[in-house]
């Protein structure tokens, strides 16, 4: 018998929520396991790095520090060397908004809502989908969150980062944001990069997960969306009108749809380009800030313009987000477009006639009239595309059902069906 999801999925999520809990607690140690073992090879360079935070943008340049008389520069032949640092962080932060009532930053509040909003993509699709969500949804969203919070920790307190600041540092939440919109919609300025060879493989292995488990994820939802909107907004009529033809020969171009994706992308480029040449502390002109919007909603991100105050930086994080997705439509919007205009174009060059004749030919005994049978038989052929040799594979099934049942006549049982052609219990 069948056993209902609600049951399988209790008896299921027991193990499987030991499992994440291992998995989670194993993904936050590791890091600092491997803070730990790195330390013991860098104390001995560690009083250079003192001075290396000191002289920093000297050391950016190739120059080399006044170290002192009786000391020499770290062998960077040796195999530790920059792996990371226990030189203090630095203390060059931008300010960010404050007000008298609220518990955080007017940028951090955001920041929050930014990271709850990628958190939620789970909820959406569990509140969204038609379907019961299987064991695989779960796994995901799990999966989804425990990356999130993890690489939230990571860039917050591990991980040292370089940046338009003195130094090297762990990131702010609102940096962090910042940074993980670049990575999910794969701008990737530059302008916030790891300091050390730990944090640069630790970013790159999170952006591979990124992109697996965040890309699988809103795809899913975007496409749930996208449906239950064409469906909201389509206007269907239900009733059976028997005399329209049953296939419209000449092939449909929908520029209303095309033109609402330039719409969409034009509204997000344009909220960019005010806002990068109007917002106090940006010091963009309206020329860097168009060239700025193209180049990030497009996803190539330069990095010659990129923005420098904390509100900037988180209204980047969600305009990178829905302007990246407005790209997307524009793109798949402009590709449908394309195609509808080749094929309107290619219909005049084939012989449609002649087509419908051999159609009509192969459904036809006599030539001249159709039964039900052939009639159903030609409507599947002009409707949806199938071929003779699909109706004769169908033909041939129900022959061989028949057979099977041991009837003279032109019918199988319903047990017979269900028992060749039904899905599996």
């Amino acid at each position: 018998p069948q056993i209902p999801f609600k049951t399988h999925a209790a008896g299921y999520c027991s193990p499987c929520a030991t499992a994440t809990m291992k998995f989670t607690g194993l993904i936050l140690l590791l890091p600092c396991l491997l803070t730990a073992s790195a330390r013991p090879h860098m104390d001995k360079t560690a009083f250079l790095r003192q001075q290396e935070f000191v002289n920093l943008r000297a050391w950016r340049n190739g120059a080399t520090a006044t170290i002192g008389s009786n000391q020499t520069e770290p062998n960077k032949d040796d195999f530790w060397y920059g792996w990371t640092t226990s030189a203090p962080d630095s203390t060059d932060y931008n300010e960010e908004t404050t007000v008298s009532w609220m518990p955080c930053t007017v940028e951090g509040f955001f920041a929050r809502i930014f990271c709850l909003l990628i958190a939620s993509s789970p909820l959406i699709l569990a509140a969204l989908a038609e379907e019961q969500l299987t064991r695989a949804h779960l796994l995901e969203s799990v999966a989804l969150i425990t990356w999130l919070g993890g690489i939230l920790y990571l860039f917050c307190n591990v991980l040292k980062f370089r940046g338009p600041w003195d130094g090297f540092r762990p990131l702010t939440l609102v940096e962090a944001v910042y940074l993980i919109s670049q990575i999910l919609t794969t701008v990737g300025y530059g302008d916030i990069t790891p300091a050390f060879p730990r944090g640069q493989v630790w970013v790159g292995l999170n952006v591979i997960v990124a992109l697996l488990l965040y890309g699988s994820m809103v795809m899913e939802v975007v496409g749930i969306v996208q449906e239950r909107f064409a469906k909201a907004m389509a206007q269907v009529n239900t009733d059976v009108d028997s005399t329209q033809p049953l296939k419209n020969w000449l092939p449909k171009v929908d520029n209303w749809s095309f033109v609402k994706t330039i719409a969409f992308f034009a509204f997000m480029a344009s909220i960019g380009v005010v806002f990068w040449a109007n917002f106090p502390g940006e010091n963009k002109t309206w020329f860097q800030a168009v060239y700025m919007s193209i180049i990030t909603l497009s996803t190539v991100g330069f990095g010659a313009f990129s923005a420098t105050t904390e509100a900037g930086k988180v209204f980047g994080a969600f305009w990178m987000l829905f302007g990246v997705a407005a790209l997307g439509a524009l793109i798949g919007g402009f590709v449908e477009w394309m195609s509808a205009q080749k094929n309107l174009q290619s219909f005049y060059l084939f012989d449609h006639e002649q087509e419908f004749k051999s159609m009509l030919d192969a459904c036809s005994k006599d030539g001249k009239t159709l039964s039900k049978l052939e009639f159903l038989q030609f409507a599947v052929k002009l409707t949806k595309g199938t071929d003779d040799k699909e109706l004769a594979k169908i033909m041939e099934r129900f022959a061989y059902l028949r057979k099977q049942d041991k009837s003279s006549t032109d019918w199988v049982r319903r047990t017979t069906l269900v028992d060749s052609e039904g899905p599996p219990l």
